[in-house]
């Protein structure tokens, strides 16, 4: 038996010891990062639920480190550490067979609270339990002069187990092999090092063969009716579903729908139609098309209705997503007219210094969630650099609010760069803000600007409907303008969705 003072450990027992938080902050690492992932299709991609999930994780530490303590100077033995790691494997396994029975029940209590108590019940008790290595070990290592140096070097390797479980969960487990290999790929570690602890006690190690062997068993996650095709990347979960005769992308969120398509006709009944007004109303005959947030192509598809020989450069960030667009969706990748970055929007702008006449914004993180680099001032001056002198902003604002506080918001900031504003709204909370780089644009000169589309066959229809609802956007005085430093789009997304969930108001 190997006692935590008064005999000195051997060569194996105390590598073992050094080598425990090494794996074990590995192992804690992975299950935080691979957090954000499990809950992505059931609260979304949000700060409020980084931030509860995050907090829940420190306070489980906390926890473990006080736990571990008072463990370690009760124990003669290290025996109790292993048993609380071959526990955490244990409680890691039960997780694997019952998380998504009830993550969508958690789902409806919203992405704050539905998020902190999925993390209580997710990954509270496995945490706490890995956390209680640290000081456990500091305790069977530490020599009465040397407990600093001890201290040092166990926090040392914890804090580089981590790194390690950072960047092989991000660069490779998650992307290569998904969400559930990544959960199964812990919980195995973590029986292997509780195993390897209890080694002295041969029916002790043996249960650890347990929850390795039910690991083989673990079911798989089942997808909603009509699901094609799954995948993960480093950004998303990526689905392509089928709804009748209508081919849908699905990020994260299972409401999340990021192209649509109908099969019969091409078009979706839905505001990315309303792309395909951009060639007319850009004024002259646009040659040149830059989309920012692809997608699976819609805004492209619904385009080149009106504009077939138009030259496109798409900026997607999910080289997933692409593929994606090009299996599923006819991407047309190789007709020489398009051109497809995988980068990020904003990074990608700034690097690029080419000119267009017509620009698609269409910028969702896997939700209703924009990213608010993306909706500042700064970032719309950059847009503006990269516009001809009579060029137009197509954006796509997602606001259910009667008050439309997220739009008028958007508006203001873009009434900064932009002389002239246009709006065209649906009735599912979608609302294409159209902005001119040149000023005498009005609601009446692009209906008669959408007349020239009534007489073409395929696109009469939707000219005349957008004739009727175009309209000036003129925000209210005094409304808040995002920029880099200051930019509230969550808290104000967070609001709405509040809201109508809560059913304060009706869905326009």
């Amino acid at each position: 038996m190997r006692t935590a003072k008064n005999t000195s450990p051997g060569r194996l027992t105390s590598a073992l010891w050094l080598a425990t938080p090494l794996l074990t902050g590995a192992c804690i690492m992975a299950l935080e990062l691979v957090a954000f992932r499990l809950y992505a299709p059931y609260f979304g991609y949000s700060i409020y639920v980084w931030g509860s999930m995050i907090s829940m994780v420190m306070v489980a530490l906390a926890a473990g480190y006080a736990l571990g303590g008072r463990l370690a100077d009760r124990s003669r033995t290290d025996q109790s550490l292993y048993g609380a790691i071959l526990l955490s494997a244990a409680y890691q396994l039960g997780i694997l067979y019952t998380v998504h029975s009830f993550l969508p029940a958690l789902a409806r209590l919203g992405d704050s609270t539905g998020a902190l108590l999925a993390t209580l019940i997710v990954f509270a008790v496995p945490m706490t339990l890995l956390a209680m290595v640290g000081p456990f070990v500091i305790r069977l290592l530490a020599r009465t002069d040397r407990v600093g140096v001890t201290a040092g070097n166990v926090y040392a390797l914890s804090t580089v187990g981590s790194v390690g479980g950072v960047v092989a969960t991000s660069f490779i487990l998650v992307p290569r092999f998904g969400t559930r290999t990544t959960m199964m790929i812990a919980c195995a570690l973590t029986a292997l090092v509780g195993a390897a602890g209890l080694s002295a006690r041969r029916r002790s190690a043996l249960l650890a063969l347990v929850p390795l062997a039910l690991l083989m068993f673990v079911p798989a996650m089942t997808w909603p009716a009509g699901t094609m095709w799954v995948s993960e990347s480093a950004y998303n979960l990526v689905r392509v579903a089928r709804d009748g005769q209508r081919l849908l992308l699905v990020l994260n969120d299972e409401t999340s729908v990021h192209t649509m398509r109908d099969e019969a006709t091409g078009w979706t009944n839905r505001y990315y139609d309303a792309f395909a007004l951009g060639p007319v109303l850009a004024g002259a005959q646009p040659r040149r098309l830059l989309v920012l947030g692809m997608g699976a192509g819609g805004s492209i598809a619904s385009t080149r209705r009106v504009a077939p020989d138009i030259e496109i450069d798409a900026v997607e960030i999910d080289q997933k997503v692409v593929d994606a667009a090009v299996r599923f969706f006819g991407l047309p990748l190789n007709d020489g007219r398009l051109r497809v970055h995988v980068a990020d929007a904003r990074p990608w702008l700034a690097r690029n210094h080419e000119s267009y006449q017509l620009i698609h914004l269409d910028l969702y993180q896997g939700g209703p969630y924009v990213p608010f680099y993306l909706t500042t001032i700064e970032f719309f001056h950059l847009v503006r650099a990269r516009m001809d002198d009579d060029g137009l902003l197509m954006m796509n604002v997602f606001d259910i609010s009667p008050t439309r506080d997220l739009l008028h918001a958007t508006a203001a900031t873009l009434r900064r760069v932009f002389p002239a504003l246009l709006v065209l709204s649906t009735p599912h909370g979608n609302h294409m803000v159209l902005a001119f780089s040149r000023e005498g644009h009005t609601a009446a000169s692009a209906r008669a600007q959408l007349e020239r589309l009534e007489h073409r066959e395929g696109v009469e229809q939707l000219a005349r409907k957008a004739a009727t609802s175009i309209a000036d956007l003129v925000p209210p005085r005094d409304t808040i303008v995002f920029t880099d430093d200051y930019a509230p789009v969550e808290e104000m997304t967070r609001q709405m969705l509040a809201q109508y969930r809560s059913g304060t108001f009706i869905n326009p």
